[in-house]
């Protein structure tokens, strides 16, 4: 098909008619295969041949037959309209099964502690369904980059965004080793952090985060120092284990090299609290079995990992 052509809408009537009176040798036939009048088909094959130009059927009182130009049109049509019929039929088993690429677009730091846990079960459960996990930190518009539905912290949701939740709010915590915190002692206030070494995270837009705080209803917004810049939410741990520097990130992400003792948390008391995770995508109108399915999958729990899990299962527990 050349660029930029379209077909006016009133060029396709009468096809499916004329395609099968041509099939059956019979406008009788044909009008009771379609649920139509015997002279509703033969008026909808005359104005599909006064738009084509020339006549397409012979017509006798005993037979119909093609003409030279009816064997061309049927020649040519009747692939265009069972290729046109398949798309028909491959569109709505989509919508009626769970299948196809389902594009899921999330922040880098939740693939190993909310996706992971996941993969196997459902992959499993939903063999028809390719599942794409595209990683990336800064907020886009789904439909535009073509998503099924996206993971975002509450907070950064636009309100006509549907958004099932997939974890309880949960803290950002400010973390270092034993032996960093014996060098260089606690800070005991969140201007204090200026005094101390700190991982700095470069987002999307090219701008260095700062630290965010809460003292009361008082929010405090720290512009932190460090050796250390990066571009990654999960390689900010992995700097605070080395000692290097202090890490600001989401409590779960580190919930187990705490309690393993590892990383020791501080500033625990101005440590600001977000809404959770939340899966969300554009409509209700719009939710197709395959996002269902992973909707469904994701609030029925996913599996724990390391004896803990990030995301709140059906009945409440962890």
């Amino acid at each position: 098909m050349k660029p930029g052509f379209t077909i006016n809408r009133s060029q396709l009537d009468g096809i499916d008619a004329f395609l099968r009176v041509a099939h059956r040798r019979s406008f009788t036939a044909a009008a009771r295969d379609l649920g139509v009048s015997p002279s509703a088909i033969s008026q909808t094959i005359r104005q599909l041949e006064e738009r084509v130009g020339v006549p397409l059927l012979m017509r006798t009182t005993r037979s119909v037959g093609l003409t030279q130009a009816g064997e061309l049109f049927l020649e040519q049509a009747l692939p265009g309209m069972e290729t046109l019929q398949s798309a028909f039929e491959a569109a709505r088993n989509l919508g009626e099964r769970p299948a196809g690429l389902l594009r899921i677009n999330l922040p880098r730091a939740v693939m190993p502690h909310l996706i992971e846990p996941a993969l196997a079960g459902f992959t499993a459960a939903y063999p028809d369904i390719e599942l794409e996990l595209f990683a990336e930190d800064n907020l886009i518009d789904l439909a535009e980059a073509g998503f099924d539905a996206g993971i975002r912290p509450g907070e950064m949701l636009q309100a006509d965004m549907v958004a099932v939740r997939l974890t309880e709010p949960f803290r950002l915590v400010v973390v270092g080793t034993p032996d960093y915190f014996s060098r260089h002692g606690h800070p005991q206030l969140p201007s204090e952090l200026n005094r101390h070494r700190c991982v700095r995270l470069r987002g999307a837009s090219g701008a260095l985060a700062n630290w965010d705080f809460v003292d009361g209803n008082r929010t405090i917004d720290v512009a932190v120092k460090g050796p250390v810049i990066v571009n990654d939410y999960a390689v900010q741990i992995t700097i605070a284990r080395t000692g290097v520097a202090l890490a600001h990130v989401a409590e779960p992400n580190v919930i187990g090299l705490i309690e393993e003792g590892v990383l020791e948390t501080t500033l625990d008391e101005y440590a600001i609290r977000t809404d959770g995770l939340f899966l969300y995508y554009p409509s209700r109108a719009q939710v197709m079995p395959k996002l269902r399915a992973f909707i469904d999958f994701v609030r029925a729990g996913l599996p724990p990992r390391s004896g803990r899990s990030l995301i709140t299962r059906a009945d409440g527990s962890q």
